[in-house]
């Protein structure tokens, strides 16, 4: 029988408002570019559709530098007007300032709303546009590539021109799907699990929120709906908690910080923490609205860490907001510089846990065999649960001040399942007892509800 092995790692992960709006010159660090594909409307109106297949795109730094990527995708710029936007490819590029983007177009296919083929030149094989950006350390970005298609004259003919009004890192992003044929390796929602499946070794996160002050001066409140946070381990597997947390990052500048939840996490490495927002309702100073955007519904941090087994960890998810310009809007973005393990944190709900949700843990303490004892452990934000309810064959117990309760294993049981609730929480356990094909039926099962599986403490 193997021991299954929970352990409680309280990781901390704040969500701060920071943001350094100096600009960057490159450096050892790299950041992400979300890039999209975007249609100013122009002449499209005159498509049925009009096939782009993106062969690479090129990125130019300041200092004259160029990054070059393989694209290999395919958009209809007839689904992609106005803000609509898809996605190309994430791309990891070195931190710092940029001025130019080219992108490489291997074949343009138009058909017009009359059935017949239509004439779309691109002058070279690829587009040009001229904008400056910066990508910082561990961040991430979206870009927008806006393309434009007009007529030439009376010809019949068209061009494809870049727009630059409308690219760039600041304009409002309606994703509508990623381009055909790209690799497929964002598998972003679909890959995602809600819940941690099995109860190997595991540690317990407790996540917070917090401010790092930039533009957060300009307003008197402002309010971000927090709906789901996912951590993305180095072996590329997802796990999902749902959040539904409001914070106000107004009361969380600097170091100050509001414990978001606690979860359950399998031990190991991480590399990325994704936070999907759902809303985000500003008021500035002067009493006003602000226009506060999030180019995509999430925040994308990278950042690496480890989780251990039967450890706490506190992580911190620092977040700025920053002016576009003169526009009088707004961005909100991850900073890395101000996030993770090793930040400072001054917490700020300590006395006041009201708003904090968190995931009721439960794991065997060491092995479970027929015929003898087995004993559950209960924890909540990594520490012990008091008073929970273990029930097992009908039977109810009760955990003592270490979290754990105790009960008899008949000599003829091939599996246990006890269900633990605690509170408005809830959490099923369930062990295999005989020997099985499966490398890992012995495996003690885990499983927490996400409509039941956190309370506050």
């Amino acid at each position: 029988m193997k021991r299954n092995t929970v352990a409680a790692v309280a990781m901390a992960a704040l969500l701060a408002l920071s943001g350094c709006s100096t600009m960057l010159s490159p450096g050892g660090g790299t950041g992400t570019v979300n890039f999209y594909v975007s249609d100013q409307p122009g002449a499209i109106d005159d498509f049925d559709h009009l096939n782009v297949t993106l062969e690479e795109v090129t990125f130019v730094a300041a200092d004259g530098n160029e990054t070059t990527f393989d694209a290999n995708g395919r958009v209809d710029l007839t689904e992609l007007r106005g803000a609509n936007a898809s996605l190309v490819e994430e791309y990891d590029v070195e931190e710092g300032n940029y001025t130019k983007v080219f992108l490489g177009v291997a074949a343009v296919n138009g058909t017009l709303t009359d059935g017949s083929s239509a004439d779309v030149k691109l002058p070279s094989e690829k587009l040009q546009l001229n904008s400056n950006f910066t990508v910082g350390n561990g961040e991430e970005v979206d870009f927008v590539y806006d393309i434009n298609v007009v007529k030439r004259g009376n010809s019949g003919s068209y061009n494809l021109l870049p727009v630059a009004s409308e690219s760039g890192t600041d304009v409002e992003i309606n994703e509508v799907g990623e381009a055909e044929e790209s690799d497929g390796d964002d598998s972003d929602e679909e890959a995602a699990t809600d819940t941690p499946a099995t109860a190997t070794e595991q540690g317990s996160l407790a996540f917070y929120v917090s401010d790092q002050e930039n533009a957060i001066d300009d307003f008197e409140s402002l309010n971000a709906t927090i709906s789901e946070v996912e951590f993305v381990g180095a072996d590329g597997n997802r796990t999902t908690y749902e959040a539904n947390r409001t914070v106000d990052l107004t009361e969380l500048k600097g170091d100050n910080a509001t414990l978001l939840s606690t979860y359950d996490l399998d031990a190991g490495n991480y590399t990325t923490v994704f936070i999907r927002v759902s809303e985000v309702n500003g008021t500035l100073t002067d009493g006003s609205s602000a226009d506060v955007k999030l180019p995509s519904n999430k925040l994308r941090l990278n950042e690496n860490f480890a989780v251990e087994a039967n450890e706490t960890v506190d992580f911190v998810y620092d977040i700025t907001v920053v002016e576009r310009g003169n526009s009088g809007a707004y961005n909100i973005r991850p900073v890395a510089s101000e996030s993770g393990t090793d930040v400072a944190i001054d917490r700020v709900d300590d006395d006041e846990d009201d708003g904090a949700e968190t995931a009721l843990n439960a794991t065997f303490v060491g092995n479970v065999t027929a015929g003898e004892n087995a004993t559950v452990r209960v924890t909540a934000n990594g520490s012990a649960v008091e008073n929970a309810t273990v029930t097992y064959n009908g039977t109810e117990y009760t955990t003592d001040a270490d979290g754990e309760a105790t009960f008899a294993v008949p000599e003829n049981a091939t599996e246990v399942e006890v269900t633990v609730t605690f509170e408005d929480a809830e959490a099923e356990l369930e062990t295999e007892l005989e020997n099985s094909t499966d490398d890992t039926a012995d495996d003690a099962n885990a499983a927490y509800t996400d409509t039941t599986a956190a309370v506050a403490v």
